[in-house]
């Protein structure tokens, strides 16, 4: 049986090779990434090579194998959730012309899903689908986050703390704007992280859930938060929710 270590160091090895793409990435190149030794991730790589997680394209160079994509073509909750919200991302995407994320947490992190662009002439497109950032980092992860208990909260914050460096922010930091979230009901991170844009998100708590894995995000230049108010956009991004989860709920019937 695979420890917790070595499963770890697997996770970490695919999302590292899913960044590399089809030219893979040499086992040098994944172990400064990764700040492990090349003896102890080539164990790894071949446990998984024996699965087809990962194949060889050329000498000491690797990539996502063919295990991957079949997995990935199997019917899951995540494709569920992108075609249940889809049709909401489009809709907020023509009312207010800007980009509209779906995300999904994912461990730690938080996954774009979806994405729907909008038709203003400029675009904050911050990420695409497939794009991760730690939990506390960006208002989508930020809405999920202040749905968690305090003790939650605090244990998630902690775990992230060292990354957010990263984007020059601190866990007190990240701990403050969640407080805010959660009175507020939703999180916003205008100029914090890119200053020329921003985001707001508002966490999808389903039926009888309080606790959020998914939030919808609204991304847009800095001027399309001067021109619109942050409370009355997360309010109509509340309600396409709440219709939506009406639509599904009567559907169920």
């Amino acid at each position: 049986m695979v420890n917790s270590e070595g499963a770890a160091r697997a996770a970490l090895l695919l999302l590292e090779l899913g960044k590399a793409g089809s030219a893979g990435a040499s086992l040098l190149e994944i172990a400064e990434a990764l700040g492990q030794t090349k003896p102890t991730l080539l164990r790894s790589i071949n446990s998984l090579i024996d699965y087809g997680f990962i194949e060889q394209v050329a000498r000491g160079r690797y990539r996502l194998g063919p295990s991957i994509y079949s997995l990935a073509r199997v019917e899951s909750a995540v494709l569920l959730d992108v075609a249940s919200w889809r049709p909401v991302l489009e809709r907020l995407a023509s009312t207010f012309g800007q980009t509209i994320y779906l995300v999904r947490r994912a461990g730690l992190d938080v996954v774009v899903i979806d994405m729907q662009v909008g038709s203003a002439p400029v675009q904050a497109l911050t990420s695409g689908i497939g794009g991760r950032l730690p939990m506390g980092i960006g208002s989508g992860s930020l809405a999920i986050l202040a749905t968690l208990d305090p003790e939650d909260q605090e244990t998630m914050i902690s775990a992230n703390a060292p990354r957010y460096a990263q984007w020059n922010l601190t866990a007190p930091v990240v701990t403050e704007i969640v407080k805010k979230a959660t009175v507020n009901g939703h999180a916003s991170d205008v100029g914090l992280i890119i200053p020329e844009c921003g985001g707001i998100g508002v966490p999808i708590r389903e039926q009888g859930r309080y606790i959020a894995t998914m939030s919808i995000v609204l991304s847009a230049p800095l001027l399309f938060f001067s021109q619109n108010s942050i409370p009355d956009v997360a309010k109509e991004i509340k309600k396409a929710i709440a219709d939506n989860l009406m639509l599904y709920k009567e559907g169920s019937r």
